[in-house]
């Protein structure tokens, strides 16, 4: 497996490539601990959206915001789709949860199976 390792800002970035699929994660860590991650992976020429987790003691600070930002610049700087399903384990809703993707780009978009679709930059 090749593996790359980018630390932008306070995010983690690495990049794993392996016969199969290619798989990315963001974290934001402090003090070797990981406070919010996200992670998206290929299937083919698609991307999906594979998790986003920010940890119940902090949640509401903003690190889970700062983790979906360097996501997002990440794929339009590779000029990658990307999609997903959003389903909620903490305590915001699916509405809310739903609406705070949006925030970042994400649209209705059936075409592909998946409910939310965030598109590159360069395509919109």
């Amino acid at each position: 497996m090749e593996q790359s390792i980018i630390k932008e800002g306070n995010i983690l970035i690495t990049e794993e490539k392996n016969p199969i699929n290619r798989i990315v994660r963001f974290q934001r860590k402090e003090n070797d601990k990981t406070l919010a991650c996200a992670e998206i992976s290929s299937a083919g020429d698609i991307w999906i959206f594979t998790r986003m987790y920010v940890s119940e003691e902090n949640r509401a600070m903003g690190y889970g915001s700062e983790v979906l930002t360097k996501l997002t610049a990440y794929l339009d700087r590779k000029n990658l789709d990307l999609y997903a399903y959003i389903y909620s384990s903490g305590n915001l809703s699916e509405k809310q949860l739903d609406a705070w993707y949006r925030r970042y780009g994400f649209a209705d978009d059936e075409n592909k199976g998946y409910p939310l679709a965030r598109y590159a930059v360069s395509r919109i």
